[in-house]
């Protein structure tokens, strides 16, 4: 999905790679995109098979705002209360510092790139899902 709410993009797109989903976000999350986050988050969670994650990443994130926050914070609640892992992978400021300063980051720990969201440390092993091809 796109939408250019007053000139800034907004890009969000789901991929599933085997059992683990991808949602990639770029743009500007606020409170004029947030719904369709939201959604992706949603529809991952309904297409992930435990143990595979849903990542949401948010690499290519330019302003991340309290609603994104409250949509991934739900996210990760929906995620447990289903037996799967939601992850984050964030590795600039823009989207650390919200994360920081509302204490989210003590309840899901951003990762720093996909590969390391993807790997999943299971009782029988370490678990490396397939890298999305870009």
């Amino acid at each position: 999905m796109k939408t250019e709410p007053f000139g800034h993009p907004f890009r969000v797109e789901r991929q599933v790679h085997g059992y683990a989903v991808v949602v990639r976000v770029a743009g500007e999350v606020d409170a004029l995109t947030v719904r369709e986050l939201k959604h992706e988050i949603a529809v991952g969670l309904a297409l992930a098979t435990p143990p595979a994650p849903v990542v949401v990443d948010l690499t290519e994130v330019e302003f991340f705002s309290a609603a994104g926050l409250n949509a991934v914070h739900r996210g990760h609640l929906a995620a447990k209360a289903a037996g799967v892992q939601l992850r984050v992978v964030a590795g600039h400021r823009n989207v650390l510092r919200p994360f920081e300063i509302s204490g989210l980051d003590q309840e899901i720990t951003p990762c720093s790139t996909l590969a390391e969201a993807l790997t999943v440390h299971t009782p029988k092993g370490v678990r490396r899902f397939a890298l999305p091809t870009t």
